[in-house]
């Protein structure tokens, strides 16, 4: 057996099958989360997992509530430490929904897998219901800001988009495979992104593609399929600015509805609040 179809086996086997509570499906994605390994410890002036907790504890009052899988789309955590996804999975673990994580740039998979994937299907790179299939990627680059997706990940997505042709799909990956119009994020965006939208253009039934890096919420087009990241749990980037610049919007996550015709409905929501301490006159990431 070669290495794709091994690694597709391996995925297939530790897949996540969702209980189906009726159409639509919930989809909450949250992303950017850059926990750190001490409590109190801050980013851009930003306590990252305060921040975080408060999103959770907002999310749990609304009427949205709860989603039928969280999918948290990369840089989980800011160094990968295991004390800071430590602190992500105490986080994770009361809320009793399905979650699934797959990694960013700030990420190290294997660190990450050891202590948030002993439950196999918490690293799922497929998730499974009755209509759809979700197909996770895992774009992380040893030493890079930017992303790229081996061969092997490419042609377990072909794999999985040929097993399930009658299934609507959606994609999720960490790094935009496309420019956001923002020229100091578009230097480390997925380097093989044009390859990947390439593929899904052979499969009719891919119907959007998420993503996260890019610290705001983004909506747009390849061909037909729509794509769309999601904004950070602590703090944003300002939208097609030349620099890095902070964006004084709160922190965020979206949602989506998958339906069973393969139609998506999706939108953004926001904490009315922008995090304490955030320090505007930072730039250091």
């Amino acid at each position: 057996m070669d290495q794709p179809q091994a690694q597709f086996e391996s995925a297939h086997q530790t897949a996540l099958t969702l209980v189906d509570h009726g159409e639509p499906l919930k989809l909450l994605q949250l992303s950017d989360c850059h926990l750190l390994a001490y409590p109190g410890q801050t980013l851009m002036g930003v306590d990252t997992e305060g921040s975080f907790k408060e999103v959770l504890s907002y999310l749990q009052t609304t009427a949205t509530w709860p989603p039928d899988l969280i999918l948290l789309t990369g840089d989980l955590v800011q160094e990968p430490k295991p004390a800071a996804y430590q602190r992500l999975l105490h986080n994770l673990k009361p809320l009793e929904v399905p979650w699934v994580v797959l990694p960013g740039n700030h990420d190290d998979p294997k660190v990450m897998a050891e202590v948030l994937c002993r439950n196999g299907q918490h690293c799922a790179k497929r998730i499974l219901t009755k209509t759809w299939q979700i197909v996770c990627l895992n774009s992380h680059l040893s030493g890079s800001a930017g992303g790229e997706l081996p061969a092997s990940e490419l042609e377990f997505l072909t794999l999985s988009l040929k097993q399930a042709p009658d299934s609507p799909s959606l994609i999720a990956v960490h790094h935009p495979p496309l420019s956001i119009h923002s020229a100091w994020m578009d230097t480390m965006g997925l380097a093989n992104g044009q390859e990947l939208l390439a593929l899904i253009a052979r499969f009719p039934q891919v119907k959007g593609v998420i993503f996260g890096h890019v610290h705001q919420a983004f909506a747009g087009y390849w061909q037909k399929v729509p794509l769309w990241s999601t904004p950070s749990t602590c703090f944003q980037f300002r939208p097609q600015a030349p620099t890095l610049v902070l964006d004084t919007q709160p922190a965020g996550w979206r949602w989506l509805k998958l339906y069973a015709d393969g139609a998506i409905s999706t939108w953004v929501e926001r904490l009315d609040h922008l995090p304490a301490g955030i320090d505007f006159s930072l730039t250091d990431y």
